[in-house]
């Protein structure tokens, strides 16, 4: 993780938003020269910090660590893999309904092949008393 340019993504998007350090500070609930520690490297951003930032920033997480990021763009790739996720669960879903039918279909078999034997067992009882 470059750290350098995750704070290089932080200034970028404070400054295209017209945040002042100011801003950021009183909003991270934090003194000024502590925001300022963060942007100039002098404090670690592998802290609690980090996700606030982002939130003020309206950039996900991810946008600030990797780069290139929305979060529209999130928000679309979140919406394709929930639509991914329902599809293969709705797919999972029929299999199983299939599965179950056909298992009820042969539990109903096993059924009336003992029913045919009980009866097949009745009958010879009746006709050969002494078994």
């Amino acid at each position: 993780m470059d750290f350098e340019q995750i704070r290089e993504r932080i200034k970028r998007e404070r400054r295209s938003l017209g945040y002042t350090q100011e801003y950021m500070a009183t909003s991270l609930g934090i003194s000024v020269n502590s925001y300022r520690e963060i942007e100039s490297g002098n404090t670690l951003l592998v802290n609690p910090r980090l996700p606030e930032i982002a939130k003020i920033l309206e950039k996900p997480l991810e946008s600030l660590i990797f780069d290139n990021a929305s979060y529209s763009d999130y928000n679309q790739k979140i919406d394709m893999l929930e639509r991914e996720f329902k599809e293969k669960f709705d797919s999972l879903e029929t299999s199983y309904k299939i599965k179950m039918a056909e298992k009820e279909g042969e539990i109903n078999v096993l059924k009336a092949n003992l029913e045919t034997k009980e009866s097949i067992i009745g009958v010879l009882r009746e006709r050969l008393p002494e078994y």
